[in-house]
């Protein structure tokens, strides 16, 4: 039976990390073969004090800021043949291990991407926004050729070959790792059962906050007149987002309202871009 090392990076969310394992040990006494490995990302936080879980579980410890190199910490520890990541903000589908294993047996893809449903507590336009627009797996993998790490899974085969994520990436780590993978020869599919909730960013300030993690990558080029350009050219409204809003069938009042989010959100990545190209340093918020 195949082994899955389900890795769950963590940063001071232990209330919700203890949801997330709870949803895993209800699948557990299901027939398959699992490990789960918690990634703590700020070691001083005491996490999971006492826990009682009817699952193997590992909790390991990593100072170096990022999802990613707290991923590469599991990493290094998973002893599965393939590595199943989700986040500790996300609670699997009661059937989400189930599903994993069929994939395995059913395709024949190395890296395959899961459904992200995103929910709501509130009835707020910044969380109808995340409903509307937040992790479209499908259209990711279609498009871009890789799947959100919030519902990943991928044979170890792949990490023997390329290694783990990029070290110090604080956004953006998982399309770097799928499309270096593709570049190996690797393959990736979408697997709409395998799926996990995602809770919908409810605020401005929620929102904001994603929009200055992603403005903390910059365009990486020699000339730096050109970066600045491409620095520039995020300040606008593009026409796939103008698109994407269009096709909705929210109503008209509703879609303006998301156009209005997009614009500010836009403004708020290209302005801390160009704060980092101006020399101030990325880092989580």
């Amino acid at each position: 039976m195949v082994l899955i090392s389900v890795i769950i990076p963590t940063f001071r969310d232990s209330s919700r990390l203890e949801k997330c394992l709870g949803s895993i040990n209800q699948q557990s006494e299901q027939d398959f073969n699992f490990e789960v490995i918690v990634s703590n990302n700020d070691p001083a936080d005491k996490i999971l004090r006492e826990h009682n879980y009817s699952f193997d579980l590992k909790v390991v410890s990593e100072a170096m800021a990022g999802s990613y190199a707290a991923r590469n910490k599991a990493i290094i520890d998973a002893k599965g043949e393939y590595l199943l990541f989700t986040d500790s903000d996300c609670i699997p589908d009661k059937n989400w291990l189930k599903e994993a294993n069929r994939a395995i047996q059913e395709r024949e893809e190395e890296i395959i991407a899961g459904k992200v449903e995103v929910f709501s507590y509130s009835r707020s336009k910044y969380g109808k926004f995340e409903k509307a627009f937040a992790f479209p797996n499908e259209e990711y993998v279609r498009k871009e050729g890789y799947g959100v790490t919030a519902n990943l899974l991928v044979n170890s085969k792949v990490i023997k070959s390329i290694g783990g994520f990029r070290q110090g990436l604080l956004t953006g780590g998982d399309s770097e790792f799928c499309n270096r993978a593709l570049q190996k020869g690797f393959t990736i599919t979408y697997f709409e059962g395998m799926k996990v909730f995602h809770p919908a960013r409810e605020t401005w300030n929620q929102l904001k906050t994603k929009a200055k993690r992603f403005g903390g990558k910059i365009p990486k080029d020699s000339n730096k007149l050109l970066v600045f350009i491409k620095i520039l050219g995020k300040y606008r409204l593009r026409n796939k987002d103008l698109a994407a809003v269009k096709s909705l069938k929210n109503p008209l009042s509703e879609k303006v309202s998301f156009l209005m989010i997009i614009a500010r959100i836009r403004w708020v990545e290209a302005t801390e871009s160009l704060r980092v190209f101006l020399g101030k340093q990325p880092g989580r918020l």
